[in-house]
């Protein structure tokens, strides 16, 4: 396992226990596919590193110290998921912090598993989770690591559901456990407008920069349960997986899938 993660550049055996992302969760993180060594959508997932990191007032490595790193760790022409952790650093006691603190990065290579051919081409159901989005308009589309509300929620699904929809307190669907979220009308592809919580995924960056030219018009709108089951067509995305289609959520069903193939096919821009 030694040589599956760096901290700070080094094959490191260890973590620092007061570290601050251990004790309160203080960081950010990023989740990407790696493909010979090449970090899938890399531009689009820095940037969205440094904007967090700038919302958290957390130094954030520059790019080109982190694809030393990566090109360091992911020395093969494998696939393998790529995540890139930064804490604000080291302080002994209380939630207070120096402005000076030097943030851990930590950069893990996690084994990939092919996504089952079976849930591209049939769908996949989702669960509406009890478990709702915490509430805080200053972290909106940021990607911390406090994510209890997910790993609860995710204690929630059955074997059969593949992710969960989670509202925010005004039951209006804000995303799901470990993807995104959209909804065709037509040609018109809807996604949750997050108000006050949730991740705003690089794979929703992608499609609203490419919406035009696969014919779509892409919007952002509130949107709650009825509306969605009233879709053309509902898929989720995320940096791993492309895009798959929703077949079932509660009693609704969708039997065909029309744009998340092509949605997949730009995400990922490989071939399974």
């Amino acid at each position: 396992m030694r040589n599956n993660f760096l901290i700070n550049g080094s094959f490191t055996k260890s973590i620092s226990p007061f570290d601050r992302g251990l004790s309160f969760g203080d960081g950010v993180f990023r989740t990407f596919l790696v493909k010979n060594g090449h970090p899938l959508n890399w531009e689009l997932h820095y940037k969205k590193l440094k904007n967090d990191g700038k919302i958290f007032q957390i130094k954030i490595p520059t790019q080109k110290k982190l694809l030393i790193d990566i090109k360091k760790l992911f020395n093969t022409n494998k696939i393998y998921i790529g995540k890139i952790i930064i804490t604000r650093g080291i302080s002994e006691q209380g939630y207070q912090f120096k402005k000076n603190l030097k943030s851990t990065c930590i950069l893990l290579k996690i084994t990939y598993k092919k996504i089952n051919h079976k849930f591209y081409s049939n769908g996949v159901k989702l669960k509406v989770c009890k478990t709702i989005v915490s509430d805080n308009k200053l972290f909106k589309g940021a990607k911390h690591l406090n994510r209890i509300d997910n790993v609860l929620a995710k204690a929630e699904l059955s074997k059969s559901e593949f992710d969960g929809l989670m509202l925010d307190k005004n039951s209006y669907i804000n995303e799901c456990i470990s993807s995104n979220i959209f909804a065709r009308y037509g040609k018109i592809i809807i996604s949750p407008k997050q108000l006050n919580a949730g991740v705003s995924g690089v794979c929703k960056q992608i499609i609203n920069n490419n919406s035009n030219m696969l014919g779509f018009k892409f919007k952002e709108q509130n949107i709650k349960l009825l509306k969605l089951k009233n879709a053309d067509e509902v898929f989720i995305t995320n940096s791993i997986f492309g895009a798959l289609y929703v077949n079932q959520i509660e009693e609704k069903r969708w039997k065909k899938s029309f744009c998340t193939p092509l949605i997949k096919n730009l995400i990922l821009g490989i071939k399974f």
